[in-house]
């Protein structure tokens, strides 16, 4: 009986790490592009939700072209456009609730300044306890979901990318091939989560260096290791890359 693939964080790391030394710079300048394009369009909330998966899904492009050999430009980031509409629909689908959250802890500090237009003095103060409780709410989730949503959905980006697959069915196909190692996986994505951090705490010590080159250099590292975690757990040939071909 074939034995299923298995999480294995600091082999996906060395090969990782090893594949993108050799073009470390251009894996740099990818790096920030993507960002930079994502922080200008993140200026008006619209255009962000529009791009931010058209854009996810073309680094994963440039990336899995790099990790198959084949030919890359900073540019392929802009060919995740092709699936427009999938990756789009991926991201609104996990974007969009922590944005309705966010505006929740908004209105924890709205609703303190409504309390205080009522003279007794009653309502405030059950308006500062909602209040209270809703940041405490909001607060805790805006740290808890971008993890478990991370974790579940690893392979949903590439699934849309490079299998063609429909938005929830990415979602729903990932979620089931996570579920059997969450923790794992779940470790998996600490350990990319701390690897970013690391690399902006680092950085900023440093002036500009964190958001120009350690940040990029370890996003890339930690994508490259899901596209690794994806080629093992589903597969990645050349012919998945031929929609983003020329």
């Amino acid at each position: 009986m074939e034995r299923s693939p298995q999480v294995r964080i600091g082999d996906w790391f060395n090969e990782a790490w090893k594949s993108i030394q050799p073009a470390w710079l251009e894996y740099v300048l990818a790096g920030v592009v993507y960002v930079l394009v994502m922080m200008i369009a993140g200026l008006c909330l619209i255009p962000v939700l529009i791009v931010g998966g058209p854009l996810t899904g073309g680094l994963y492009v440039y990336l899995a072209k790099r990790l198959l050999g084949q030919p890359a430009q900073v540019g392929d980031i802009f060919k995740g456009f092709r699936r427009f509409g999938d990756s789009t629909v991926l991201f609104l689908a996990v974007a969009l609730i922590p944005v309705l959250v966010f505006g929740l802890l908004m209105l924890t500090y709205i609703l303190p300044l409504l309390g205080a237009l009522e003279p007794t003095g009653i309502l405030a103060t059950l308006l500062s306890i909602g209040a209270c409780f809703l940041w405490c709410l909001s607060f805790l989730f805006l740290i808890v979901y971008p993890v478990v949503a991370q974790t579940f959905l690893v392979f949903a980006m590439p699934l849309v990318m490079f299998r063609g697959m429909k938005a929830m069915d990415a979602i729903r196909t990932s979620i089931g091939m996570v579920r059997p190692q969450f923790l794992q996986f779940l470790l998996f994505t600490l350990a990319g989560f701390l690897l970013i951090g690391a690399a902006g705490s680092i950085g900023s010590l440093l002036l500009c260096v964190g958001y120009f080159i350690l940040m990029p250099l370890a996003m890339t590292v930690f994508y490259t290791m899901q596209l690794l975690a994806y080629r093992d757990f589903v597969g990645l040939t050349e012919q998945d890359l031929a929609l983003y071909a020329g």
